[in-house]
């Protein structure tokens, strides 16, 4: 061995030596969370399952309410429970807040040179905008509160009579309908009311970028975890980017035009409000403007979150009363003996119709379609149950585990809307406040009551004028397809027309 040689292993073990110490130092007295064995390079990603929920149940059992996964080039914990997911969505600083560069949301930042909103990271330009985008919600449905009913009703009414003509003696697959109802209702409170939806244009993108978002961010996603993959897939990447790109062009003609016609006096939308919120900001009116890009990207982030969870969740409404006739008859008779069948379903009637509530409820707890929430990422070192959690690490909510605790629901793996019904026939606000599906603290979805409302007016006033009946032989499964969020499997129906029984 020469003396260069020598030197040079001498060298390196002195150097792997100090990083082993160091490392040991930084992190002597820590406790990690435990996880099971997954593979170099790619982790855990192989072992999700057909239906990754029930993977992370099994592990959990194992593991414990915190445990270690990797999500291929990204180390990551899995916070499972309600104790645990609400403390650590609302840590007091802030310290999962964050979310990480996925290949997705880098795609997304690249066409406007800016963050997107619901997947960009936890800045005060984030902050200007969460609060933007709230106050404004809340101004378009205090000054349109009569407007968006009337919208939404309208539209689900048309929605009811269309589906009689189409499917009321011919079974047909419904899920291309409630796309196109949704993303209707969606595109108007955004843009304005009345405005023409280009089907074969706006309705047509919206889906389709929609489709793809939800199977590149899906769990599992290994395009969206593995950087490099993106250089031996260039095809996926760019078919996303050409996507992304004809959407925001056409919310820029939206916003260009808003723009041109926005008056204070006249709130038309949602992108009015919007407007009209920054413009009323007087305290922070050189900081952290509304740009046109950022404006865009909100209004992208509020369209594909209203558009994509609202028609998923009307979908799964729609084939649970079909597999279980009694519990749909339910719904209309109680429907019917508040409502009637001469007015339509209002908002004003909503806590009258508990079991209509119950089983919405019941529904998203079941099926819990987002079953984990959008990633999140440590800020800073923190700790989780006791347990560390370094900073830049990816953090998972398991909103399943959530909705499928057994101490909590006693029987959670079966369907049962009562369960929300306590004795004075008033939902059991305990019971109603475990659904997270729009998740917990900061990050929690900011059009929640936007989009509560959206379901509950379209599901009841559908239910008070349509029958769903299942066709013979035709098998109704409800195991989703996994993705971002979970969707329905392919079904069809027959659709009649309801009559009064009073």
């Amino acid at each position: 061995m020469s003396g260069l040689t020598l030197v040079l292993g001498i060298l390196s073990t002195t150097f792997i030596t100090f990083l082993f110490f160091k490392w040991f130092l930084q992190n002597r007295g820590k406790r990690y969370p435990k996880g099971p064995m997954g593979f170099p390079i790619i982790g855990h990603l192989p072992f999700f399952g057909s239906h990754p929920p029930s993977t992370f149940m099994k592990w959990r059992e194992s593991y414990g309410d915190v445990f270690s996964i990797r999500l291929g080039s990204w180390q990551a914990v899995v916070v499972n429970g309600y104790k645990a997911v609400k403390a650590a969505a609302e840590h007091p600083n802030d310290a999962f807040s964050g979310r990480p560069n996925f290949v997705s949301m880098e795609v997304a930042a690249e066409l406007i040179n800016e963050e997107t909103f619901a997947f960009g990271n936890f800045t005060p330009v984030y902050l200007k905008q969460r609060k933007l985008t709230s106050k404004a919600l809340r101004l378009f449905t205090f000054k349109r509160s009569d407007v968006i009913e009337e919208l939404v009703t309208n539209e689900a009414n048309a929605f009811a009579d269309a589906l009689i003509r189409k499917y009321s003696t011919t079974p047909g697959y419904i899920e291309l309908d409630v796309q196109i109802l949704v993303t209707r209702i969606i595109y108007q409170f955004l843009y304005g009311r009345g405005k023409h939806v280009d089907v074969d244009r706006h309705v047509k993108t919206i889906i389709n970028l929609l489709d793809e978002i939800n199977e590149f961010s899906g769990s599992g996603s290994a395009i969206d975890v593995l950087p490099w993959l993106r250089y031996i897939m260039p095809g996926k990447i760019e078919a996303f980017r050409k996507l992304a790109t004809e959407s925001v062009g056409l919310m820029r003609e939206q916003i260009q035009e808003h723009y041109e016609s926005f008056s204070a006096d006249d709130i038309r939308d949602v992108t009015d409000a919007i407007i009209a919120s920054d413009a009323e900001d007087e305290e922070n009116k050189d900081k952290h403007m509304l740009t046109r890009a950022r404006l865009n990207l909100t209004l992208a982030d509020l369209q594909g979150a209203g558009v994509d969870t609202t028609n998923k969740t009307l979908s799964w409404l729609l084939l649970y009363m079909t597999k279980f006739p009694h519990i749909q008859e339910r719904v209309f008779a109680e429907i019917d003996t508040v409502v009637g069948k001469f007015r339509n379903v209002q908002l004003k009637d909503k806590p009258d119709l508990v079991y209509t509530n119950a089983v919405i409820l019941e529904v998203a707890r079941t099926v819990t379609q987002l079953p984990f929430s959008l990633p999140h990422f440590s800020m800073k070192d923190a700790k989780i149950e006791g347990l560390d959690v370094d900073k830049d690490t990816v953090v998972i909510f398991n909103l399943y585990s959530v909705h499928h605790e057994k101490e909590f629901w006693g029987d959670p793996e079966c369907f049962r809307p009562e369960r929300f019904i306590l004795d004075d026939n008033t939902l059991d606000s305990d019971k109603s406040n475990h659904i997270v599906a729009f998740g917990l603290g900061r990050r929690r979805c900011v059009g929640e009551f936007l989009a509560k409302m959206n379901v509950f007016l379209a599901f009841s006033n559908i239910m008070q004028k349509c029958k769903f009946v299942r066709p013979p032989g035709e098998r109704l499964d409800l195991t989703p397809i996994p993705g971002l969020v979970y969707t329905s499997k392919n079904f069809k129906v027959l659709v009649q027309e309801r009559s009064s029984s009073l």
